[in-house]
């Protein structure tokens, strides 16, 4: 009876990555578990801007460490995406990762510092502070999904090109329609500023994503 060795290969620095940023997760959770409730249940975003907040929020290092997991969670699902698109092993591109992971956080990081100074040119930082922490949690929940699914895919010895593209997919459809719907709830505070309300949509919302696909495609 002949012998057949099977060679199986280990995602070594993903497994790295995926299990440092668990481990900051649950280490955030019981650090911070009150706040951590205000993350998962998005519509305790008001009582945490009035109670706790001081509009320090996005400083406080729960959301440093939900924003950073969602960089690598978001950066990790496009890394996968395209090793499979263009038929690379998933585990030697790790350069590929850092480069995807580097762009979205500087594009994620000017996006949201270009949305926050706005707030301040129209004096409207305290009354838009509810809207923009939702936002991010609901960036921040985006990106722990998609670090869970890069996870579920990454081990799969031929995992399928359907399977990626729906998360894709998905990711997109909820976040957009997140969007509508936060939009709709704070529609009094957003027009009565119709300047920003054309800033917020021609530049931070259409145009980073329009400049985004035209430097991928060039």
């Amino acid at each position: 009876m002949e012998t057949i060795l099977r060679e199986i290969t280990y995602q070594n620095w993903i497994t790295i990555l995926l299990v440092t940023s668990l481990v900051f997760l649950a280490v955030a959770k019981f650090l911070y578990a009150q706040r951590f409730e205000d993350f998962i249940t998005i519509t305790g975003a008001d009582r945490f801007i009035v109670t706790r907040s001081r509009g320090v929020y996005i400083f406080h290092p729960l959301q440093l460490i939900l924003a950073i997991i969602q960089c690598i969670g978001i950066s990790l699902l496009l890394y996968v995406a395209f090793c499979i698109t263009t038929e690379k092993l998933i585990r030697d591109n790790y350069d590929v990762f850092l480069v995807i992971l580097a762009g979205y956080s500087t594009f994620e990081i000017a996006k949201f510092l270009t949305e926050r100074l706005s707030t301040y040119a129209f004096d409207i930082h305290k009354k838009m502070q509810p809207f923009i922490y939702k936002r991010l949690n609901v960036k921040n929940m985006l990106g722990l999904f998609a670090l869970i699914s890069s996870a579920f895919i990454v081990y799969q010895l031929e995992p399928p090109h359907i399977l990626i593209y729906s998360i894709i997919i998905l990711i997109i459809v909820i976040y957009t329609i997140s969007q509508f719907l936060l939009l709709r709830q704070y529609r009094e505070q957003i027009f009565k500023h119709p300047f920003y309300f054309i800033l917020y949509f021609c530049t931070l919302e259409i145009g980073p994503y329009f400049i985004l696909y035209e430097f991928i495609t060039m």
